[in-house]
């Protein structure tokens, strides 16, 4: 049951709300038992009569782990919706597949919740000695019985079905901003750039964000929850926030952005913003080089935090600069003021 080194694991199914259908298993914790193979075995033996409740065209929305039973399920008359998987030889995700990623990850986070639940028990919390494998698929499905009965649903907010539109509505979006630096070699030209400190008074015509506004654009809160540690990163020791203004164009920000999983990678990011507090559309595109970056379904962590940083927090100035900068392998706190929902809370990507 421990993540880092398991001896065996159970397989949980969960409805779109967390609701616990089935929990299977345990299954022996090794090669012959990934996602794919229980899966396959599952319905293949009918366990607890799965292919009764179970009907065709049903969608099951799966992680990459599941990759290999893909095509099963789908001869089993199912829809299967999995995040893209990135083509050898690629760095970064289309537009259109990073969307589709992003759906995916939205619906799928009541799954990394539903386990985080069960971990909250103490028993589960820690490594469970090796005299209790023979109990623990029973002692797991005792929980989940638990939570089923005492817990709320993980989706519960009526704004859910406002956000799933325009989630849909900007998936089909293409990514006009990725276009133009493309076309104009914006990633490799240099002197089209001013450097210039955005903590100072320069920037006074970018537009002030509020919390709302923000959301709106991540289409998340996982973004924005990691925006400060993004922000204190690239604040220098002196309170400095570097950033590029291009000269072709005085709404257009470059900013290189310390990659959190990897020292030696910084990733390159734009944004085009309406001048003024006043407009109703205060950004109007983004584009980063990070795997997600293209995506017009939310934005990625990095645009995220430029955009945070820019339009809330330096003008509430409530976020000190890192005492270590440039070591990435820091947990930072979540310092700002915003409000966690946990219906909105969903993805693991950058």
């Amino acid at each position: 049951m421990h993540k880092h080194r398991p001896l065996v694991k159970p397989m949980i199914i969960v409805g779109t709300d967390g609701y616990i259908l089935s929990i299977l298993g345990p299954y022996f914790a090794d090669g012959h038992n990934n996602d794919a193979s229980i899966t396959k075995h599952a319905i293949t033996n009918n366990l607890e009569n799965i292919t009764a409740w179970l009907q065709d065209d049903d969608i099951c929305i799966v992680d990459r782990g599941f990759r290999d039973a893909v095509q099963y399920l789908e001869d089993q008359g199912y829809m299967v919706k999995m995040p893209v998987c990135m083509v050898k030889g690629k760095k970064q995700l289309t537009t259109n597949e990073a969307n589709l990623t992003r759906l995916v990850t939205k619906c799928r986070w009541v799954v990394e919740s539903t386990n985080a639940r069960l971990k909250q028990f103490h028993f589960f919390e820690k490594v469970v000695p090796n005299t209790m494998i023979s109990s623990i698929g029973d002692l797991v499905k005792i929980t989940g019985g638990i939570l089923n009965k005492y817990k709320r649903p993980l989706v519960c907010n009526p704004e859910n079905e406002e956000v799933a539109k325009k989630m849909l509505d900007r998936s089909v979006l293409v990514n006009s901003l990725q276009t133009y630096v493309e076309e104009n070699n914006l990633i490799r030209r240099r002197t089209v750039y001013l450097p210039i400190n955005a903590s100072g008074t320069v920037l006074e015509n970018f537009p002030k964000l509020t919390e709302e506004m923000l959301r709106d654009i991540t289409l998340g809160i996982y973004q924005l929850k990691q925006a400060p540690g993004y922000t204190r990163e690239h604040l220098s020791e002196s309170g400095n926030y570097e950033l590029l203004l291009c000269k072709e164009s005085e709404t257009l920000l470059q900013v290189k952005i310390q990659s959190r999983h990897s020292k030696s990678t910084i990733h390159t990011l734009w944004i085009d913003y309406n001048a003024g507090s006043s407009v109703q559309k205060p950004v109007n595109g983004w584009y980063c080089t990070c795997k997600v970056g293209a995506r017009m379904v939310g934005c990625c962590a990095h645009v995220a935090s430029v955009l945070w940083y820019l339009g809330l927090e330096r003008h509430m100035k409530s976020l000190k600069p890192s005492r270590l900068s440039g070591n990435t392998s820091i947990s930072y706190a979540h310092t700002s003021t915003l409000s966690v929902n946990p219906s909105t809370s969903a993805g693991i990507e950058e």
